[in-house]
């Protein structure tokens, strides 16, 4: 394949931001750290710059599949005994290995200070990368979550095992309350793109339904007895030659990737992490250069120098002296800051303060009364509210439904309740056609055993039946 470097590529920024690809599942053993360590090494044969985060803090493992021992991993960054730089292992073309910490129960769940140093460390070397794929922690933890939402593509790995599709829908409607992901499915151990499409579409369709957004098919890895000895051989597939069918799936998935590059205004990885983290500290500017070149003008100064008769309560303790000097900075962004890069900075902050409390600090409800009173067409913007505010559904339940009308793409609530089953029988609310209505609470049976008894017997039957009965139809109808 040809050569695909930084210098080629065309997304603006590049060089500086790399394309941060989270590899994630609902459950474990669905092979998703192999996908994580053999896409990487395609790309990197391609000529990019990649580096794989091991971002499973509490049981990393990709440096294994790739056979090399680290001395030192993320733990040592995160207790400040060394920089990331340190600890960066060199793999196969390039690659780049960043080790997670392994058997550390401290760091299986990220503090708020481990997640402040992780960011100062990867604010270091995102420059050094075009691609960055964070092999994370599987299941629905907090730092997988926040993974997930800090990418710019979330490459969700799945099997045709119902327990493996239930998973990574649950996963999904925890991480869609956080914001909206770019989601490219990923099914592995299918035996060809039949099954594969077949499995996406039930995951799909379950996704579409329930938590009303859609994911795109990627691409597929076919069940492989070459894959299953390269983990014992610590020796990836796609070190083979790229013609090898064992290879041939990552190259199908490099070049998916290629052709649904993520959004050129999409942040830098360590930009996210600041703007969820700042809010506690008011440090919006900590990365001045990258503002500028986000929203062309100068970011706003909400840790501004506040006027002199703030500090005279500052002295007291009082919330009064630090409301003060919350006060006098915001209106200091408000003359100075680019419109949109403050309420992106506010709407942080207002998300910080929920996360904390538990409830909202503006009476949202009383601002979608004041929206329907309005002369205006609010419709838009009431919708746009209802999809935003999930912790407090129940009071935009009173909100007459006339009043909201159809917003386009607008997302809308994620609803709690129980994950779909994606087992091969039917579901309550999906019976099998032609098949009485299930008593409420049951499951409908794809075999009525009831009727046609056991199924060897029913075989057995079947094998033995004479020439009259002209169809299998037929037959059956006469049981």
């Amino acid at each position: 394949m040809p050569g695909h470097s930084a210098s080629t590529d065309t997304r603006s920024g590049a060089a500086a931001r790399p394309r941060v690809l989270v590899v994630a599942s609902g459950k474990g053993g669905v092979g998703k750290s192999s996908i994580a360590v053999n896409l990487g090494i395609t790309l990197a044969r391609r000529g990019r710059r990649v580096g794989i985060l091991d971002g499973d803090t509490g049981l990393a493992n990709v440096n294994i599949l790739l056979g090399l021992r680290p001395e030192q991993g993320l733990g040592e960054v995160l207790a400040g005994e060394c920089g990331i730089r340190d600890i960066l292992m060199e793999g196969p073309h390039g690659l780049k290995i960043i080790p997670g910490a392994s058997g550390i129960r401290e760091y299986a769940e990220l503090s708020d200070a481990h997640q402040q140093r992780l960011v100062e460390e990867l604010a270091n070397i995102e420059a050094d990368f075009d691609d960055l794929l964070l092999d994370t922690a599987a299941g629905i933890g907090d730092t997988t979550l926040d993974f997930l939402a800090a990418g710019h593509q979330v490459l969700l790995v799945l099997t045709p095992e119902p327990t493996s599709l239930t998973d990574a829908f649950s996963l999904l409607k925890l991480v869609l309350r956080r914001q909206a992901l770019d989601v490219r499915v990923i099914v592995n151990m299918v035996a060809d793109v039949a099954e594969a499409r077949s499995v996406f579409q039930r995951f799909a369709n379950a996704v579409e339904k329930y938590l009303h957004t859609r994911v795109e098919f990627l691409g597929f890895v076919q069940r492989d007895e070459s894959l299953r000895s390269a983990v014992t051989l610590q020796h990836p597939v796609a070190l083979f030659a790229e013609n090898d069918p064992s290879a041939r799936p990552f190259q199908r998935l490099a070049n998916a990737l290629e052709d649904s590059p993520p959004q050129d205004d999409a942040p830098a990885f360590s930009r996210f992490w600041q703007r969820r983290l700042q809010p506690d500290s008011l440090a919006v500017n900590a990365h001045p250069e990258e503002d500028a070149e986000d929203s062309h003008t100068e970011a706003p100064a909400l840790a501004a120098e506040p006027p002199a008769a703030s500090h005279a309560s500052e002295g007291s303790g009082s919330d009064e002296g630090v409301l003060g000097r919350l006060r006098a900075a915001f209106d200091a962004a408000l003359d100075a800051a680019d419109p949109g890069t403050l309420a992106a900075t506010l709407d942080a902050m207002h998300e910080q303060y929920r996360a904390r409390t538990g409830g909202p600090a503006i009476d949202l409800l009383a601002l979608v009364e004041q929206l329907q009173a309005g002369p205006d067409d609010h419709a838009e913007l009431l919708e746009g509210l209802r999809a935003r505010l999930v912790p407090v559904n129940d009071q935009l339940e009173a909100v007459p439904a006339a009043a909201v009308k159809q917003a386009g793409d607008s997302r809308r609530p994620v609803a709690d309740g129980p994950p779909p089953d994606f087992g091969w029988q039917g579901r309550r609310d999906e019976p099998v056609h032609g098949a009485a209505p299930a008593r409420s609470g049951a499951c409908v049976q794809a075999y009525d055993s009831a009727r046609f008894g056991p199924q060897e017997a029913l075989l057995e039957r079947l094998r033995q039946r004479d020439d009259d009965a002209a169809t299998l139809a037929e037959f059956l109808r006469r049981m």
